[in-house]
């Protein structure tokens, strides 16, 4: 499963997020090759205060250890919470507050 590192920082009314999700990203093709089981993220959700504001899906394709880059207006002291979905249906959250 997809461990997180999140940075989110607010200027002038706008936040920046970096985030990153430690996975693999095995599709089945690589996977075969590696002698492993496929295991990638599927899809990620970024939301603050109950509001999507970053969504994205994705497949074995990507380059392991996905970085994620986007802005939206927002206040220091909200909270981003991420969620990802790998591809056996698997959820996990991480949160970080905007500084």
């Amino acid at each position: 499963m997809a461990k997180m590192k999140i940075k989110a920082k607010e200027k002038k009314g706008i936040v920046k997020v970096k985030a990153m999700f430690t996975s693999l990203m095995a599709d089945k093709e690589e996977a075969i090759k590696k002698g492993i089981s496929p295991s990638y993220i599927r899809y990620v959700v970024a939301k603050v205060n109950d509001v999507v504001v970053y969504e994205v899906t994705m497949s074995g394709f990507m380059s392991e250890n996905p970085l994620v880059k986007f802005k939206f207006k927002g206040k220091k002291g909200d909270k981003v919470t991420f969620t990802t979905t790998d591809n056996e249906n698997k959820t996990e959250s991480g949160t970080k507050k905007i500084k």
